[in-house]
């Protein structure tokens, strides 16, 4: 049988990869081909993404997956919400690109509100108002920037400015720019009454890109054979493309990384008064459907306590905390990861202790482990909170909980959420956003039936059950 492949660019926030992913007998076969740290850093005076340097490693991860894969025929770009890039004249980026946890749109955001309350960004987009949104930062940077707004010809979301790069052609991604509370609730078209109320310039943006469909030829040197394609260009669309879902009934899911997206697979977005009360957010699959959803604070918590940690001089690994976890008793108390100070880089340990001593939690002898546990069980509680949320505004129970990313390998949080949620936790895939990226562009390019792609799931993906114990 022929095989061919596609190459993902999986960007995350703090790693990049490059994925080679050969279709062969039913299956995809997944390759690593690069992997490359990254980090938002003080540039200009704002914490910002190092755009060349990430382009760089792309480029160079490709060049070498040509090279191992000369079968390769495609390439998508996906990355984690919310952020853009400013565009000049000449289509050159203006500046690093701004970092979603930059603290200058906290510092605008009183403002903002006074253009634009809470009540009316939800019933213009039906996405839940916070500081990081592309809203909210496009209008930080018309307040604290005016000499890059002269300059500013347009803006590209982040992935479709990478794809720009691969191809030459602009857009923007539905997937994406759903998340940027600057289009409309379940529509394809972006809101002219949310650009108009904060003066964001219309001509910033063209029409919203349907997911799904050819680009065009690649036009970096040494990849000329790829075809580029939008396979989802939001890694949380990506990653619920991957889901196995029976189409007759809501799925629930949780891609858990350093946040945790919680969620419902549904065609139609959830508007109520109750499910803006409850924060919920209603975004873009990529095969034209919706995730309603809570943004949760997640894994990123973790890290920061392993930074802080590794600071001190107490280095460890995350097997070896969960290790100390699992031995840890339980305290009997949680943070709420909901909470603004946890989304905040630095002083995370600090953060967390206060936070258990504001309820009385004696904190002074806690070890790594100890903290630990809180961290994990806080998460499992508030996934818990979430899914009865999600069942009271759908009117469907959640009967399992598919569980994945990064923190499926965390084989004790998927156990304290099956205990929280008393349903069983389906961890897995791990590498889910890579997958549904993969699926996608098999699709796309006409070597996978989309009829065809639950099976394509079950022969790839790794997955493991956990039960609720009693």
């Amino acid at each position: 049988m022929s095989t061919v492949t596609a190459l993902a660019v999986d960007l995350g926030s703090s790693t990049g990869r490059v994925i080679a992913g050969t279709f062969r007998d039913g299956r995809i076969e997944e390759v690593e081909v690069r992997r490359f740290p990254h980090e938002a850093r003080m540039r200009d005076g704002y914490l910002s993404w190092d755009l060349d340097v990430i382009w760089g490693e792309v480029v160079e991860g490709l060049r070498d997956a040509v090279a191992r894969f000369p079968d390769a025929v495609s390439v998508s770009v996906d990355t984690w919400g919310v952020d853009y890039v400013a565009l000049g004249d000449d289509g050159a980026a203006l500046t690093p690109g701004r970092a979603y946890r930059d603290e200058r749109t906290i510092r605008t955001h009183e403002a903002f509100r006074e253009r634009l309350s809470d009540e009316a960004l939800w019933a213009a987009t039906g996405i839940a108002p916070a500081t990081i949104n592309t809203a909210n930062q496009l209008f930080a940077l018309l307040q604290e920037e005016p000499e890059v707004v002269a300059r500013t010809s347009q803006i590209l979301l982040l992935p479709d400015y990478f794809t720009y790069l691969l191809s030459g052609a602009r857009g923007w991604s539905r997937s994406h720019a759903s998340s940027s509370a600057l289009i409309r609730p379940g529509a394809h078209e972006f809101s002219d009454e949310v650009f108009e109320a904060l003066g964001i310039p219309r001509s910033w943006v063209g029409d919203v890109t349907s997911e799904l469909n050819v680009v065009g030829r690649c036009i970096v040197e040494g990849l000329e054979q790829l075809t580029v394609v939008r396979a989802g260009a939001h890694d949380t669309a990506c990653a619920v493309h991957a889901l196995q879902r029976d189409v007759s009934q809501d799925s629930y899911f949780l891609s858990c990384g350093s946040w945790s997206v919680l969620g419902v697979l549904r065609d139609e977005p959830l508007l109520s008064d109750e499910a803006r009360a409850l924060g919920l957010t209603n975004e873009a699959r990529a095969d034209d459907g919706l995730r309603p959803l809570f943004n949760i604070t997640g894994l990123w918590i973790l890290q920061e306590l392993q930074r802080d940690w590794e600071q001190q001089g107490r280095t460890h690994d995350i097997v070896e905390l969960i290790r100390r976890a699992e031995a840890s008793p339980s305290l009997g108390a949680t943070i709420n990861p909901d909470e603004p100070q946890f989304v905040l880089k630095g002083g995370m340990e600090r953060r967390v202790l206060e936070a258990l001593a504001a309820q009385g939690v004696a904190v002074d002898d806690l070890d790594e482990g100890a903290v630990t546990r809180v961290v994990l069980e806080s998460f499992a509680a508030r996934y818990a909170r979430g899914i009865a949320d999600l069942a009271a505004l759908t009117g469907t129970p959640a009967t399992q909980l598919n569980l994945v990313g990064g923190g499926s390998r965390n084989r004790l949080l998927c156990q304290l959420t099956a205990d929280a949620l008393g349903v069983p936790v389906i961890a897995g895939p791990v590498e889910a956003s890579v997958l549904g990226s993969l699926l996608a562009q098999l699709e796309i390019m006409g070597h996978l039936d989309p009829a065809n792609r639950n099976d394509v799931i079950a022969s790839t993906a790794r997955t493991e059950t956990f039960g609720p114990r009693s």
